[in-house]
């Protein structure tokens, strides 16, 4: 079993017209291929999340889905839950049987007010891990795509402290480089990247440097290897699962088997001709163990270990 930090299957779904519980060749997630993975847990973006409106737009459509008995849902807010759902899974052999856990994520903040009042109804709803930005420029931090010199602002530095206190998850991908290190700066919680790689092995702006991977895991994070063609390769038509085990492995050099995870941007990415959907990653994860001669224990910690980890911070 694994956990996901970042499944964009709410916005495709939307998109593609078709419903979780239905068995789909559409999209890379729906309820039956996410069992066959095993697929224990999955942070299930809100995007686009670029006002208030198109954010509870998009939460209308995580309430009704979490709250359809079809889709063998089990909602996670504290550590209590995951305990519960890991315990629901406990001696179920047919992947039929097995209830997802499912985390709601948003993928910017561009939807919430500079006094904070829609963070604490988010939260409310279950929003327990948020990046600050998508690629936009918006009241609190910056995104990839708007330039290089504007960081975190003085609301930014109110929204991470009130994140801490509730217990939302600070998550970095797609922050500008001056965004990330002032988010380092102004924090002393364990950050996430929910799914971003190394640059130094695909040169793409979205990707982290070494040393920013290397403070990040400094303060006990994690980071969620992206299976997105450009951020596997400097060549997106040549990736593979090759250079995602690359990239397991990169990670595994700067910070040891407990500063990675999978985040592998389903449902919102353009996998490598190799991969086809979630029911690709148990195969992965094999070949990152096999080619990297990783333990056990190493394995666990990467599928599902140093997430929990960082959850538990959070979710005291």
């Amino acid at each position: 079993m694994f956990i996901d930090t970042h499944i964009d299957t709410l916005w495709a779904m939307n998109k593609q017209k078709r419903e979780f519980h239905t068995k789909s060749e559409v999209g890379h997630v729906d309820l039956h291929r996410a069992q066959q993975a095993n697929l224990l847990c999955g942070f299930f973006t809100g995007y686009p999340t670029d006002g208030h409106y198109r954010t509870e737009m998009m939460l209308a459509n995580w309430v009704r889905m979490v709250n359809d008995p079809r889709n063998r849902f089990h909602k996670i807010e504290t550590i209590a839950d995951l305990n519960s759902l890991i315990d629901s899974r406990k001696g179920v052999e047919k992947p039929e049987h097995r209830d997802i856990g499912i985390v709601l994520h948003f993928e910017g903040a561009s939807g919430i007010d500079t006094d904070l009042n829609r963070l604490y109804i988010y939260h409310e709803l279950g929003l327990r891990s948020m990046g600050l930005t998508w690629n936009e420029e918006n009241f609190f931090a910056t995104g990839q795509e708007q330039g290089e010199h504007r960081g975190l602002t003085e609301a930014g530095k109110d929204l991470l402290s009130a994140m801490e206190d509730l217990g939302i998850i600070i998550d970095v991908s797609h922050l500008n480089d001056k965004s990330f290190w002032d988010v380092l700066s102004h924090t002393n919680s364990p950050i996430m990247a929910s799914h971003s790689n190394i640059r130094e092995i695909a040169d793409h702006r979205r990707n982290l440097t070494v040393e920013m991977a290397q403070a990040l895991v400094d303060t006990g994070g994690s980071i969620g290897v992206n299976l997105y063609k450009a951020f596997l390769n400097s060549e997106p038509e040549k990736a593979s699962t090759a250079d995602a085990v690359r990239m397991f492995e990169k990670i595994i050099e700067i910070g040891g088997s407990s500063s990675v995870h999978s985040g592998a941007d389903l449902d919102g990415a353009t996998l490598p001709d190799d991969m086809k959907d979630i029911t690709s990653l148990p195969f992965l994860f094999d070949r990152v163990k096999e080619e990297l001669s990783l333990s056990e224990g190493d394995m666990e910690k990467i599928k599902w270990g140093n997430v929990t980890r960082i959850m538990k911070h959070y979710w005291k």
